[in-house]
């Protein structure tokens, strides 16, 4: 069909394309006769198929507007007319504007479990009114909900059922493997457990930001969805016993309907937090402009934005030992880009037709077989999960073998320098990497303290404000501390990204770990007590105030968005002030949190203001300037001592004349904006760190080296 053709049936016109699927093609068009607006459903038929498979499509086809026909329901959409137009089905609809839930996780990731919470029970009261009619809508997922400000409808009932009925083969598997029932993979008969099954399947994708299975392909969908439990909800808050129990394996332990009502209902009743008490479907607060009559200094415009949004943040009391299944992450990338598994994700296209289908389930056959027969006689089944790793209980010693030994020399490792911390007096530095070893020095002797293995790469490092505690941010999903009296290891959980910020507030109550796609976790330290927060957008980098609360997160976005820097307070959950067009290739916070450094430009200038007021206080140009007059910017190693007085900044020499870029590190004087000395490095630094004098300075750089400022000189070097 096109826009240029007669009417169809001698009432419908074309007007335009409003989206495709895998059933076809739906138009936006006017019916004539009743001069309103309607969406019209136009199947596609590939090319090449028989008679037989062009008939098996039209008959799904057929089988949605009868199934949908039969309904009436304001949470499904209304089916005005059917028409055979030349062999093809025609199916013509109610026009509902507004977007897919795909679609706006495709934007937003993730939403808040109230919001989710709201989603899942117009959707459950649709498929209620459906199963009460005896269809099972056996295709139910992010893509088949469609939002307005006034409904949420189910759509699409393209492979539906009536209850008790099989596909025609035993191949023939239909509907969309990372949504559908472990029954429906196997063709069981149509039943409602299926489609609840799919909707826990969808509030997890709606609050974890990905559906609970994901492959390269069908195949792989499916073997895993026939061989493993899915992963547990972290992100779903009071909902996640729902969603957990909505994917039981067994449909006969699934939650019913009427229960899964009764908890959405519970839910709901609950205060709603600030953050999530809209009509509107949630979007990430806006980046706002600052509030202050002052422009920020930048030559260049401002983001457009809409309102920022404000609320209160989201508490919970998950519990601090809890173990988190570790995210998907490269472990190599650069820690300032957001991982991959941040990204929103697309659901899998349905599987049709049933040929291909029929293809695909001799596939997982064979490799259901092969998977059974490599388990066969060890005392596991197909379905057996791997046994989890016993995890140290909160306030529990660690075995002997695994915690700190009182000194010795291990052997060199070059991946366990790239995270250091001084400790609160300067009597020692901790280093931590991806070999996933914490390691203690003293910085008098320049011997080796303490060392110990932990639960995963080690992605951010600090001390306590007393010293006694050194806590790590693990890419296994939590925060480990470890007291260095007592070897006593507390675990807490709830951030499952790559951490690029941890710090412990200035009086030791609160631990806060920032993730790079925008979440932020604090932790009460005694209580294991967690307080969540998530900022406008994905950092790419981020300083944390010593007050736990304010996080500077640098930012940049395509599509002529320009990139920035802004300040979000987690308590409040709101953002303080903004600086568009900032460089957000290195900031940092003064000791007090009163003062924010940045770079602004790309010409190695540095700018501190005062965060109250917003007001630039004193510039700084930091970069090396070679003879032939080239220069480079921070490359984001600003750091200031805990005294506020000195600070640290990394740049690159690329000059000409110069074959391989060096490193330099200037250190500055603040106040005074003096620069008192600058010297070369051989390795690029990856973390550094400032003594609370001011006179040491600490750097990961494949190794640990520790440098006395004021003679500019090398202390010590350590390898492992």
């Amino acid at each position: 069909m096109d826009e240029g053709r007669q009417l169809i049936n001698g009432r419908y016109r074309l007007v335009e394309v409003i989206g495709q699927g895998g059933m076809g093609t739906v138009w936006r068009g006017h019916d004539e006769m009743l001069d309103r607006e309607v969406a019209i459903k136009e199947v596609t038929l590939p090319p090449g198929l028989d008679d037989d498979e062009r008939a098996e499509l039209s008959t799904l086809a057929l089988r949605e507007a009868r199934a949908t026909a039969r309904l009436n329901h304001p949470g499904i959409i209304t089916i005005y007319d059917v028409i055979d137009d030349d062999g093809v089905p025609i199916i013509v609809m109610e026009l509902l504007p507004g977007r897919s839930l795909a679609d706006i996780l495709k934007e937003e990731v993730r939403l808040p479990y109230r919001r989710v919470a709201e989603i899942g029970r117009a959707a459950l009261e649709a498929l209620r009114e459906a199963h009460a009619a005896g269809v099972v809508h056996r295709d139910l997922k992010p893509a088949n909900i469609l939002i307005s400000d006034r409904r949420i409808v189910i759509t699409d009932f393209g492979v539906a059922q009536r209850v008790g009925e099989r596909t025609d083969e035993p191949g023939d598997i239909t509907g969309t493997p990372a949504f559908m029932a472990p029954e429906q993979a196997e063709n069981a008969a149509a039943s409602p457990a299926a489609d609840l099954w799919a909707l826990g399947a969808t509030l997890f994708n709606a609050t974890e930001g990905r559906p609970p299975y994901e492959g390269p392909d069908h195949a792989t969908v499916l073997l895993t969805l026939l061989t493993q439990d899915p992963p547990a909800p972290v992100r779903a808050g009071p909902l996640a016993p729902v969603i957990t129990a909505l994917l039981r394996r067994d449909p006969e332990r699934r939650l019913s309907a009427e229960e899964v009502a009764d908890r959405f209902a519970e839910i709901l009743r609950e205060e709603p937090d600030g953050a999530t008490a809209r009509a509107a479907i949630p979007q990430r607060p806006a980046i706002a402009p600052a509030a202050t009559e002052k422009p920020a200094v930048s030559e260049k415009p401002a983001a457009p934005s809409p309102p920022k949004t404000a609320g209160p943040a989201r508490s919970d009391e998950d519990s601090p030992v809890r173990k988190v299944p570790p995210p998907h992450r490269n472990s190599d990338r650069d820690p300032r880009i957001p991982p991959v598994d941040a990204l929103p994700h697309r659901p899998p296209p349905a599987v049709r037709p049933s040929r291909v289908l029929a293809i695909t389930a001799l596939v997982v056959l064979g490799l259901t077989v092969l998977y059974t027969g490599i388990h066969a006689g060890s005392g596991h089944s197909p379905a057996s999960a791997p046994a989890a790793t016993p995890s140290v209980p909160l306030g529990d010693p660690l075995p002997t073998e695994s915690g700190p030994p009182t000194g010795g020399e291990p052997p060199d490792d070059p991946d366990g320098f790239d995270q250091t911390a001084f400790s609160p007096d300067g009597d020692a530095v901790v280093f931590g990497g991806s070999s996933e070893v914490v390691r203690v020095y003293d910085t008098a002797t320049r011997r080796l303290r303490r060392s110990w293995k932990t639960d995963g790469e080690i992605q951010a490092l600090t001390f306590s404000p007393d010293g006694r505690t050194v806590a790590a941010a693990l890419d296994s999903g939590s925060v480990d501390t470890w007291d260095l009296a007592t070897r006593h290891k507390h675990e807490y959980s709830g951030i499952d990204e790559v951490v690029d910020a941890l710090g412990y507030s200035s009086d030791g109550r609160t631990l806060t770990a920032v993730g790079t796609n925008g979440h932020i976790a604090i932790w009460t330290v005694r209580t294991g007590r967690r307080v969540a927060s998530t900022m406008p957008s994905g950092c790419l980098g981020t300083a944390l105030s010593s007050d736990g609360y304010d996080v500077a997160c640098g930012y940049y976005q395509s599509e002529g968005g320009g990139s920035g820097i802004f300040i979000w307070n987690a308590k409040e959950n709101r953002q303080r002030t903004s600086w568009p067009g900032a460089e957000p290739d290195g900031m940092a916070f003064s000791p007090d949190g009163k003062t924010i450094v940045f770079s602004s430009t790309r010409d190695g200038r540095l700018e501190l203001w005062d965060v109250a007021s917003h007001t630039k206080t004193i510039e700084l140009h930091s970069s090396w300037v070679a003879p032939d007059g080239l220069w480079t910017a921070p490359e984001g190693g600003l750091v200031f001592s805990p005294d506020g007085r000195t600070l640290a900044v990394t740049s690159t020499d690329s000059s000409a004349d110069s074959s391989t870029d060096e490193d330099i590190i200037d250190i500055w004087e603040i106040p005074g904006a003096k620069k008192t000395s600058a010297f070369r490095l051989i390795d690029t630094p990856k973390t550094l760190a400032l003594s609370p004098r001011g006179d040491m300075l600490v750097i990961a750089e494949g190794h640990g080296t520790l440098w006395n400022l004021p003679a500019q000189k090398q202390l010590a070097s350590w390898t492992g």
